[in-house]
């Protein structure tokens, strides 16, 4: 028997790279109105194509074509392949997201087309997360097709292989051999040469991708007259036009002696682990405000069975909006956009459907919470507070919010507001300054609070107004001696009225633990400019070590809060025409020390690290990826992660080998260091530094071939201001729960009606 080259038409299309979504959207309906009107002209061709967004377009924009298309797809002449909703990138969402990402494809494919396809894939991705193998697994899928990272990049044992990923799951996978995910307009002829000389010299079916691709396009007649010459005169192997799930059956039989890769599938562009870094954050507070609302629609009481007679449905309300939140949310996963790879109207669009998607979820958080309210016993109160946990890994956290503290200010007296649980109980709290600066006594109200026992689920608190005289104030305090938490400070409120010098340039974190009672002995954490002229995607960057100068401080720390909850100190530093205000929150009870970090950036090729020392040379550096954790080597080179990562003295009786990933491993008692954020995916180690990468001011969408210094000006990249968060902390609290605390806090409604 021949040797097959399989055929495999389809037309990349990516919805958002060098235009907006619009022009992509539009170029899928042209696509696949050539596709369908090809078909009918070459009787041979079978088109294939994937990503289910595509499909919805059609669906609504154009009925008749989509009609069309099922049709088509039932005489087996269209082929539904990977199955996704599209074809995301696959390192930065967390994991949640990738699972949306196939079950609302798939299920999208089967209501529409009745198919389910076997083989997934990613060709354009720019690496591929080892917590993949596991979840194709769990939806079924037997095979996986990607392009990247390509063999100069990284090495695999075989373009045919069987990829293991974390908890020991494995499914076989294929890099493209031949050319791309796509081919050009007069190279057919070649791919086809090359593609029989690969099936005789390896002596197995080889797959060939072509069509145009990119902006749409697929097959060509001159394309499809060419293979019609080519395969007559041909006869060493056999050509059959397929489909990735054909290919798939014809190597099945190898797949038992496949060589074998473990891991993650890593590196390329690691330019786009920061780039458009608002973006990233964004993701990331999406994400955790979906997966919230998602736990609050959960406990929404049922309707009674007089709403119920009269079809009052208000859970399939909430489920329908929260389905097209999650929409919203997976769209801007898509490759060219979450990694920073898009244009600047394409990067503010995906903002807009960022803004669009958190204000949804505020509707229907605002929709849940009043039928819940209104479901329990009344509760009388000045302020009633209702605070909503979804966070199972944290019981003890930190919750913060606004309030008004009546109807009109308190002109007379001093008033202060008390916290109460719904028994009576009243609970330590603390008073600072709200966003609003007004000049009204004290009208508007910011309150902070340390939760304890704060089960999932929805709390009812209530604040009442006491004339008093208070003891502290909420005014800055010029004092050059802030407070730093030590041993004594985490288990008494007296101790916080000590205080030690910092005169440090640099910024402090408290250990929990430890003898550091000087405060010169503690770590600093430190902010670095590098030089970074690669492009938006950082080809053929795998090091940003070229520092360009350091932020200093412009004065000492100082205390801007003090109270029985924590303590906030203000730093701000200056880096030629950019400035950093560092707001660092250390708590009286709770051992992680919160910095809430403010960046004016006005720096061009330029890349802001935080870097963090450890305490301890060569520590193994242990980070989560999409799906688990992986070790990384203190290699100085840049690597991407998920949203946390932490540092720990390596157990010497039961060594971790570097190049192998953990089960879903969190850190050791013998951890030393951990940290999470809100979306800083970049980072690079060198075995005494953690440096994680903030942002980076590359031109948009700007690929290496293209000269710059050509005497005109360019955008870039994260010029203006950000918002980062950032935890710290030693042994304690979980570092998936404190990253789930840290991006998606504790809902509060004050003054909420309750009953």
């Amino acid at each position: 028997m021949k040797n097959r080259v399989h055929l495999i038409c389809n037309a990349h299309l990516d919805p958002v790279w060098q235009w907006r979504w619009t022009e992509g959207c539009s170029e899928a309906i042209a696509t696949f109105r050539n596709a369908v009107e090809i078909i009918h002209e070459y009787p041979e061709l079978i088109f294939n194509h994937n990503e289910a967004i595509l499909y919805q377009w059609v669906k609504k924009y154009d009925a008749r074509l989509f009609n069309e298309i099922r049709e088509l797809v039932a005489q087996n002449r269209w082929f539904i392949a990977g199955g996704w909703f599209l074809q995301p990138d696959v390192n930065l969402p967390p994991y949640e997201n990738l699972v949306r990402h196939i079950r609302i494809g798939r299920e999208f494919f089967k209501g529409e087309f009745g198919v389910e396809p076997k083989v997934a894939y990613n060709f354009d991705s720019f690496g591929h997360t080892a917590g993949l193998p596991k979840l194709l697994r769990d939806f079924g899928y037997e095979f996986y097709v990607h392009q990247r990272p390509e063999q100069e990049f990284m090495q695999l044992p075989d373009s045919l292989y069987q990829w293991k990923g974390l908890h020991g799951a494995s499914i076989p996978a294929y890099r493209i051999e031949i050319g791309l995910y796509h081919s050009e307009r007069k190279n057919i002829t070649q791919r086809l040469t090359e593609a029989t000389n690969l099936a005789l010299k390896l002596n197995r079916d080889v797959a060939l991708f072509w069509g145009l691709g990119n902006h749409g396009g697929g097959a060509t007649r001159i394309d499809l007259d060419r293979i019609r010459e080519f395969t007559a005169d041909e006869q060493r192997v056999e050509f059959m036009h397929s489909t990735t799930d054909r290919f798939y059956e014809a190597i099945k039989p190898l797949i038992p002696n496949l060589p074998l890769y473990e891991g993650s599938l890593q590196r390329v562009f690691t330019g786009c682990y920061t780039s458009l870094s608002r973006i990233k954050r964004k993701a990331i507070e999406a994400s955790g405000a979906v997966l919230q609302a998602e736990k609050l629609i959960d406990i929404v009481p049922p309707p009674t069975p007089s709403l119920a007679r009269r079809g009052q449905e208000p859970l399939t309300g909430l489920r329908i909006g929260l389905g097209e939140v999650w929409e919203d949310i997976l769209f801007n996963d898509f490759h060219d956009i979450l990694p920073g790879s898009c244009t600047e109207p394409a990067e503010q669009d995906a903002l807009d459907l960022y803004g669009r998607a958190m204000e949804n979820i505020r509707r229907l958080n605002m929709q849940s919470i009043t039928s819940i309210n209104q479901s329990v016993a009344p509760l009388k109160a000045h302020i009633p507070v209702t605070v909503f946990n979804s966070n199972a890994g944290l019981t003890t956290m930190p919750v913060e919010f606004e309030c008004m503290s009546d109807y009109r200010p308190f002109w007379e007296g001093e008033w202060t507001l008390k916290l109460f649980d719904r028994q009576g109980n009243e609970i330590a709290c603390q008073e600072e300054q709200p966003d609003a600066r007004l000049p009204f006594h004290r009208w508007r109200r910011k309150i902070s609070f340390l939760a304890k026992d704060l089960a999932p689920g929805v709390h009812h608190y209530y604040l009442t107004p006491v004339e008093t005289s208070p003891n502290h104030t909420n005014s800055l305090s010029t004092s050059p001696n802030p407070l730093l938490i030590n041993e004594g400070a985490r288990n008494s409120t007296s101790a916080l009225k000590e205080s030690t010098f910092v005169p440090s340039p640099s910024l402090s974190f408290p250990r929990t633990r430890g003898p550091f009672a000087n405060s010169q002995d503690l770590p600093k954490i430190s902010f670095l400019v590098l030089n970074d002229t690669a492009d938006s995607w950082g080809t053929n960057a795998f090091s940003y070590r070229d520092l360009a100068g350091k932020f200093e401080p412009e004065h000492p720390e100082r205390i801007i809060e003090t109270g029985p909850i924590r303590n906030i100190y203000e730093s701000n530093l200056t880096f030629h025409h950019s400035k950093i205000t560092v707001h660092r929150i250390c708590y009286a009870d709770w051992p992680v020390t919160e910095y809430k970090i403010r960046i004016q950036w006005n720096e061009e090729q330029k890349r802001l690290k935080l870097a963090i020392p450890v305490p301890v040379e060569n520590a193994k550096l242990t980070a989560q990826i999409s799906g688990g954790s992986e070790i990384f080597p203190p290699n100085s080179q840049e690597h991407v992660h998920g949203t946390w990562l932490s540092l720990g003295v390596p157990d010497t009786r039961h060594p971790i080998p570097d190049t192998l990933p953990p089960d879903t491993r969190h850190p050791t008692p013998d951890t030393l260091l951990l940290a999470a954020h809100n979306g800083l995916h970049g980072f690079d180690y060198d075995g005494s530094e953690v440096r994680l990468s903030i942002l980076r001011s590359a031109a948009f969408c700007h690929e290496q071939g293209y000269n710059l210094d050509n005497g005109r000006s360019h955008k870039f990249m994260d010029i203006g201001i950000h918002e980062v968060r950032l935890a710290i902390w030693e042994q304690g609290p979980d570092p998936d729960a404190v990253s789930e605390w840290l991006n998606a806090p504790p809902l509060v409604w004050p003054h909420l009606p309750i009953g």
